[in-house]
């Protein structure tokens, strides 16, 4: 891996410095302001999903008394995070960015069968520092805009919250205070993914990375246990496009380059995500060896799609590459915001043949859903259990199914219409556990408004019941991704 060829390349990847962390922090703020500027009579609400109320932002809480119904498993102990966007400021309606707020990490302490405590807090981003008039935190900073809120993980002993097209990760202590901004424990200036994808036997991070402001690259990157960049390729691409997942196996990198690129146009007309679709561009998935270079990858053309996330990928007995992933069309021109529940997406399995020269598409599920997790033991492994989130036609709420790909088969279980699910997180029932034998936890919002809740689902196999209920008195907004963190590991 580390041979004389790629000790050049890490050696010569970009720094960050004071310098270019100012100049980072004034086109920030100049950006800003021809925002709001562009958008100060907007009038365009996307069906007025900013007024209903499960949107909202909340503020800053911490509670420690719990009504809990049924039994928390004693050995969870850990940390329930859901991280999304909870805007700061919003002078009105139409200012209100969904996909662009400020982030904000919701986490639930679970130890010993009891619920410890249950935090909100916003991540201290320069924006929200300077608006609850509070010192900013360390670090350099990075690209065209100051908000991280799409995902969060542990790595490298912390919590890293993470967005994509630009920003650095900020670093966060179990306690959800933010520490600093920067990529892991490196001194790149590179931009990060919102996901990237853990080499369940190695450790390290593997990452597709694009910057919104530079519409030629892309960045292929390992991050390794430590936190160190130990891999960097330049992806040469045209037109800028959206990158906002990736997938492995166990040797394989997989490149998403699908015709939802930079728009100057959008951008000068007000809209905080500059991209449209573009039908000048030609979508296709990029097949590039773990630790691989830029030249040896094997480009493999499909019809004109779009994924936001992607299941799981491997390779069968046969030596192809096998990607299950949930497939869009051109949705974005009509929901750009949210509402995932008019964007169409359908479960996908793509297989790639052995060669590297074609793909064959089929439809697993053409029901409307997306946010598909995995037992995460399995990534980039033959796997038989996904969980998504599923949207009923002509509903105000959505389900939870679980697909047996094996048996090609698949249960929808509904919490009943007074509740929106969030993404949900797989946590085995031990470490010797089978696939699909553990549970399933997330957070569920009331569709008036009311407080919101966690659930802990016990499943096994598609086999479901409700495992414990913990009441949290509070209401979350919607947001974005959710992730089980075990205290208990070492890493």
């Amino acid at each position: 891996m580390k041979d004389l060829a790629d000790q050049k390349v890490i050696n010569s990847y970009p720094k960050m410095t004071a310098l270019k962390s100012l100049k980072n922090v004034l086109k920030q703020k100049l950006i800003r302001i021809i925002g709001l500027f562009l958008r100060r009579n907007s009038s365009w609400n996307e069906n007025g999903i900013y007024q209903k109320i499960v949107y909202r932002p909340v503020h800053e809480t911490e509670i420690s008394n719990f009504k809990v119904i049924g039994e928390i498993p004693k050995h969870l102990h850990g940390l329930l995070l859901r991280i999304g966007s909870n805007p700061i400021y919003a002078k009105k309606l139409t200012l209100f960015e969904w996909y662009m707020g400020d982030g904000m990490v919701h986490g639930l302490k679970l130890r010993n069968g009891k619920a410890i405590w249950f935090k909100s807090k916003m991540i201290a981003t320069d924006t929200v520092q300077k608006n609850k008039k509070k010192q900013y935190v360390h670090g350099y900073r990075r690209g065209d805009h100051d908000v991280v809120n799409t995902n969060i993980f542990k790595h490298f002993g912390k919590l890293w919250a993470v967005i994509e097209a630009g920003a650095f990760p900020i670093c966060l202590d179990f306690e959800l205070n933010t520490e600093r901004y920067q990529l892991f424990n490196s001194d790149a200036d590179l931009p990060f993914t919102a996901h990237p994808r853990k080499d369940q036997k190695t450790g390290h991070l593997h990452a597709i990375c694009y910057d919104a402001l530079d519409r030629k690259n892309a960045y292929y990157q390992v991050i390794d246990e430590q936190g160190e960049l130990v891999h960097v390729s330049q992806i040469p691409l045209q037109h800028g496009p959206m990158i906002h997942d990736c997938l492995i196996t166990e040797q394989d990198v997989i490149v998403f380059d699908f015709p939802l690129t930079f728009s100057i146009t959008r951008l000068f007309t007000g809209n905080s995500v500059p991209y449209q679709w573009n039908e000048q561009h030609q979508a296709r998935i990029g097949i590039l060896a773990q630790y691989g270079h830029a030249e040896k990858i094997r480009w493999i053309n499909v019809d004109p799609c779009f994924v936001f996330h992607a299941a799981n990928a491997y390779r069968d007995n046969k030596n192809q590459i096998v990607l299950d992933v949930l497939v869009h069309q051109n949705d974005f021109e009509h929901s750009q915001h949210a509402a995932y529940e008019d964007q169409h997406a359908i479960l996908e399995r793509w297989t790639v043949d052995s060669n590297l020269t074609s793909i064959q598409r089929m439809v697993i599920d053409a029901d409307i859903q997306e946010f598909p997790k995995i037992d995460e033991r399995y990534i980039g492994m033959p796997y038989r259990y996904l969980y998504t989130l599923g949207f009923p036609k002509n509903s105000s709420f959505n389900v939870l199914k679980i697909h047996d790909l094996v048996l090609q088969t698949s249960l929808i279980y509904d919490l009943g219409q007074q509740w929106i699910i969030g993404e949900v997180t797989f946590v085995p029932e031990n470490s010797q556990s089978v696939e699909g034998q553990g549970y399933l936890m997330t957070y569920v919002h009331h569709i008036d408004g009311l407080t919101s809740k966690a659930v802990i689902l016990k499943v096994n196999g598609v086999e479901m019941s409700v495992q414990a209920e913990i009441e949290l008195g509070v209401r979350i907004p919607l947001g974005f991704h959710c992730n089980w963190v075990d205290l208990e590991e070492k890493v």
